[in-house]
């Protein structure tokens, strides 16, 4: 089971949770972790949300209540994977091959941080067959119960310079939380 949890950070803040929820035994629950961030949410919603299946994970996409999901200019994504214990530099690595695979020509990436349990990156595709133009800011951070991605993706030939800078502040404060979002758990350096 998963939720969007919205917990007040002040006036113009709000906290967004992705709470995936594991049944053990039967009738016990444990909460998995989430990844949490301070963004503005008026104006969006939730598009779509997918569970993955038990140890395989979640994914909520998130666009402007001016649009549709199959009809989006702006979408931000939440992906859990659930028993993902690899390196984030190993998921993102096999993203970029997935994606320099079906766009060969036109696309573009680039490591914008890395960091021993994170990494942020930017990808761009332009004149890909079957695709449309479009720019991603990417942050994946690896917790205790797997791998979590946070994305903001924008239509056309380039994002904008303010969403650009207004999403990699979001990136850049998130964290991953277990249980209470008021209370994170942290991850020790190497």
């Amino acid at each position: 089971m998963e939720q969007i949890v919205l917990i007040s950070a002040g006036d113009s803040m709000r906290t967004l949770v992705l709470i995936g929820t594991l049944l053990i035994a039967g009738c016990a629950s444990t909460p998995l972790e989430a990844i949490v961030t301070e963004q503005n949410l008026a104006g969006w919603k939730a598009g779509s949300r997918q569970d993955l299946g038990r140890g395989k994970g979640t994914i909520v996409e998130l666009i402007p209540v001016s649009e549709s999901i199959d009809k989006w200019q702006h979408l931000a994504t939440i992906q859990f994977l659930e028993g993902e214990h690899r390196r984030p530099q190993f998921l993102m690595e096999t993203l970029e091959t997935s994606m320099k695979t079906r766009c060969p020509a036109s696309a573009d990436w680039r490591v914008v941080t890395e960091e021993p349990h994170s990494v942020t990156y930017e990808w761009r595709i332009h004149s890909c067959t079957g695709q449309e133009n479009q720019t991603e800011i990417s942050r994946i951070l690896q917790g205790n119960d797997g791998l979590h991605r946070i994305a903001y993706t924008e239509k056309g030939d380039t994002m904008a310079p303010e969403n650009r800078e207004f999403w990699m502040k979001v990136l850049g404060k998130a964290y991953v939380a277990k249980g209470d979002p008021r209370h994170p758990i942290s991850l020790p350096s190497k």
